[in-house]
């Protein structure tokens, strides 16, 4: 499996499908309702992102202006990119430790079953990009 080169792949596919589900007019009061800043904590490579889910702004983790996290996802960014495929059960993944968590996330791990629908647009922004290596089968 595959994962990002970096920081910038990392905000712009796994930011950019936080910002496609900010800006859905259903996700979103569900989303800003867990009061949640949740830090997206990468590695292989080391990267991270900072999702103010009240203000509805995504920020890349080495932002000084990134608020302060009140939770924290750590995982590789392979499991990232295989999580926004529909690949990685988060539940099973956190019990394996492949996703560990810091802070309440509970909040958040319920609204994972709303992400599904977001499952085939991050796929799509990958081959429009031309990054088919990123697409699992």
């Amino acid at each position: 499996m595959t994962g990002f080169a970096g920081e910038d792949e990392l905000y712009r596919y796994v930011g950019g499908i936080f910002e496609t589900a900010l800006a859905d007019p259903e996700l979103r009061p569900k989303l800003q309702k867990t009061g949640m800043i949740l830090h997206s904590r990468c590695s292989e490579p080391d990267c991270s992102l900072v999702i103010d889910l009240p203000a509805a702004i995504v920020y890349k983790g080495s932002d000084p202006a990134a608020p302060e996290p009140s939770a924290t996802m750590s995982m590789s960014t392979t499991t990232a990119n295989a999580y926004w495929q529909g690949k990685v059960n988060l539940p099973f993944a956190m019990a394996k430790g492949t996703v560990k968590v810091e802070g309440s996330v509970t909040r958040l791990v319920q609204l994972a079953p709303l992400s599904k629908r977001l499952f085939p647009v991050y796929v799509e922004r990958l081959r429009a990009d031309g990054r088919d290596d990123l697409v699992l089968s």
